[in-house]
């Protein structure tokens, strides 16, 4: 009991400094600083917990890979290969909310960390045919790239749940997919349909791009390469965006001052720091052991293996602000408890998912945040709600069906 309130105050902090629009990095660091006092201070603690975000393998190939799509933002941006995506699918699907909905959904297959940073610049374009908040645009750019959580097979937390479960990647996917449309669909009725037109097109006629230039060739392109690379090649995030970014260099032709130019802006101070941040809250957590008092606690409590799952998930995602967090978490409880039950499998990914699309610490958010200049509670408010009604649905399901 006495891990969930130390939990609990240094998520409120967290919170409270966000909502105050302290920048990331602080509001992280006074949270693992919070962490760090709550569960015992001492040197070593701190010590191994610098050391590990500074020399951590992940560390850097989450910041080099970063960085590269920031890089290929710019790229995209000023290539005019942006505004020439737009005015293609525009031509062919004629519905700026096809647009604002299908362009971070198309962009969420690829497994790219922070790769909510793609789909912005496409939503912040789509978006002007609306009037829409800051806030608005996050939530909608959020929320459709990770309608795939659920049956992606190239996410880490799927490839996760099923080597630590036992149960076939193809099962996982099969018995999942109806969450997928369900998110979608309640996206699409909550978030897309209420928009009101502002008058404006997302491109003025006068700027459309030519439609002879292959646009969703230069957009996909990118995207696809990253996609095998790290898929079928096995390369890492890092090396398959350094990659990704020097071969579109060659193709835009880009000559040095551009090319310093993109180097220079790819370097967003408050994001990077941002990450670091988190990176070095996420060790903490593990140093602190506050995570594992947790779970021991949840699984000594008589209460049903479904429920102590479910606040397991749902505490993973919120702490870890990932897919993977979570079922590693999670998914040990679901071997000792009921191995292979594809029920307490949907509630851990449903609620696990929920927590980490709530979480501080989910990197797609923060750069979505950074991107569109949005408060974070006003953004989190519709996600909440949307979180709600997904787990209600699975529950019904589960009752009806289970």
């Amino acid at each position: 009991m006495l891990a969930l309130l130390k939990i609990g105050i240094t998520l409120a902090v967290i919170i409270y400094l966000l909502n105050r629009k302290t920048t990331m990095v602080l509001a992280m660091f006074a949270g693992s600083a919070v962490l760090f006092l709550l569960t015992g201070p001492t040197l070593q603690k701190l010590a191994s917990t610098s050391l590990a975000t500074a020399t951590g393998i992940s560390t850097w190939e989450i910041i080099i890979a970063l960085y590269c799509v920031m890089c290929l933002e710019y790229q995209l941006r000023t290539g005019g290969i942006i505004d020439g995506v737009m005015a293609s699918c525009r031509r062919i699907f004629k519905s700026d909310r096809v647009l604002l909905a299908m362009m971070p959904s198309f962009l969420g297959f690829l497994p790219s960390l922070g790769g909510a940073i793609f789909s912005a610049p496409l939503v912040e374009n789509a978006s002007k045919a609306y009037d829409l908040t800051p806030e608005a645009k996050t939530t909608i750019n959020y929320w459709f790239r990770h309608v795939w959580e659920f049956t992606n097979p190239m996410f880490t937390g799927m490839l996760l749940a099923s080597q630590i479960s036992g149960i076939p990647l193809s099962v996982l996917v099969g018995n999942m997919l109806w969450v997928t449309v369900l998110a979608i669909a309640v996206g699409w009725i909550f978030l897309i349909v209420p928009l009101k037109s502002s008058g404006h097109t997302s491109i003025p006629n006068s700027s459309c791009p030519a439609p002879d230039r292959p646009y969703i060739a230069l957009a996909a392109g990118p995207i696809l390469v990253n996609l095998f690379a790290i898929v079928a090649l096995k390369m890492n995030a890092a090396a398959s965006m350094a990659l990704v970014v020097t071969g579109m260099a060659f193709i835009l032709r880009q000559n040095m001052p551009d090319i310093r130019s993109m180097l220079s802006h790819a370097l967003d101070k408050n994001l990077f720091g941002g990450v670091i941040g988190i990176l070095f809250f996420q060790y903490m957590l593990r140093q602190s052991g506050v995570i594992s008092d947790i779970a021991v606690f949840l699984d000594q409590m008589a209460i049903a293996p479904s429920v102590v799952v479910g606040i397991i998930a749902f505490t993973g995602g919120l702490l870890t602000g990932t897919s993977q967090g979570f079922v590693a978490l999670a998914f040990p409880f679901i071997g000792i408890l009921a191995p292979g039950d594809l029920t307490l499998t949907l509630i851990c990914f449903v609620m696990g998912t929920a927590g980490h699309m709530m979480s501080p610490a989910h990197l797609c958010l923060i750069v979505t945040l950074d991107y569109f200049k949005s408060d974070f509670l006003k953004t989190l408010r519709p996600v909440f709600m949307l979180e709600i009604l997904m787990v209600a649905a699975t529950v019904g399901f589960i009752k009806i069906w289970g």
